[in-house]
């Protein structure tokens, strides 16, 4: 849009500067001709890009399921386009004149009504599409996927007059539509951790990625005021529940084989040394579990050494 409004404002300048003798009189309807060409072009090219091509499929999405995957960039697209277009427009339009205007304010008003309602479907669209995904999960850190979300999530509140604009001035439909792909990724990690089996990983991961969702949310000011003081509130409270949980999923097994016995000094060793097997072996597999963060991994640290040391 810029290239566009400063190559035809140039080639005004310049017709209007110059004499061009019984020429002169052709000025006006051969700049609108070009401009017409040249703002078409543009608009079609929107339209194609926007609302009836696919932009190409992120690594982020390719997995083995036939499934179709959520992809926010889309919703992305469609804002920048809208933004460009809606604060252009103006400027264009106050080069042309004539026919030739109002053919393209027509256009182009046509365009931005196309892309805010194709901007309210694909919300509703890629919220369902969040909430249905299946993840391929590698380890207990955060997900691509999780990065992904909410990374577009941060673009759309950034650019939240924009989008405000596409749904009619609607701020409490933004922020739901914010709040709901929200929920759905949450439900939907929820979900998928379920497949974890290891003792103490479905609670890992968890930790990482809603962690991860918490700190994306107090770094973005606005996208934490739209998520609500005791949202949170409620995230930072289930921290504490996933790092509790994974202690007791993964570490009292260790320690039960001591704390259900009587120790006396006959079968003190034999304890002793099916606790250090058991403990030798839960080390062996959780010091390979990321956790990314490292005031969390100390968090995690700390509750692991209170719960093990005493007994040891």
């Amino acid at each position: 849009m810029h290239i566009i409004v400063g190559v035809l404002s140039e080639m005004q300048r310049q017709l209007n500067g110059r004499d061009l003798g019984y020429f002169n009189i052709l000025k006006e309807d051969y700049f609108l001709a070009i401009a017409k060409q040249s703002i078409r072009k543009l608009l079609r090219a929107a339209d194609s890009t926007c609302i009836q091509g696919a932009p190409p499929i992120d690594p982020v999405y390719m997995d083995t399921y036939t499934a179709p995957k959520p992809d926010l960039s889309k919703m992305v697209n469609l804002v920048m386009v809208y933004q460009a277009l809606n604060y252009s427009m103006p400027t264009i339009l106050a080069l042309l004149s004539g026919q030739t205007k109002e053919s393209i304010l027509a256009e182009g008003e046509g365009l931005i009504h196309r892309l805010s309602d194709m901007f309210v479907k694909l919300s509703v669209e890629q919220t369902d599409l969040v909430i249905a995904r299946r993840l391929d999960i590698s380890d207990t850190g955060v997900h691509p996927f999780t990065r992904h979300i909410m990374g577009h999530v941060r673009m759309l509140v950034q650019h939240k007059s924009t989008v405000c604009l596409m749904l009619k001035g609607d701020l409490k439909g933004f922020h739901e539509l914010v709040a709901q792909l929200i929920s759905s990724l949450e439900s939907m990690l929820d979900r998928n951790s379920k497949g974890l089996h290891l003792p103490g990983q479905q609670q890992m991961f968890l930790l990482n990625n809603v962690h991860f969702m918490l700190q994306e949310a107090k770094i973005e000011k606005d996208l934490g005021r739209i998520l609500g003081e005791g949202w949170l509130l409620q995230r930072n409270d289930q921290l504490d529940m996933f790092i509790a949980g994974y202690v007791d999923a993964s570490w009292t097994p260790v320690i039960s084989c001591v704390l259900r016995r009587t120790l006396v000094r006959e079968i003190l060793w034999p304890l002793f040394d099916k606790f250090t097997s058991l403990f030798e072996t839960t080390y062996r597999v959780h010091k390979t579990w990321k956790v990314s963060n490292p005031l969390i991994r100390n968090k995690v640290r700390e509750a692991i050494f209170h719960k093990v040391i005493p007994v040891y």
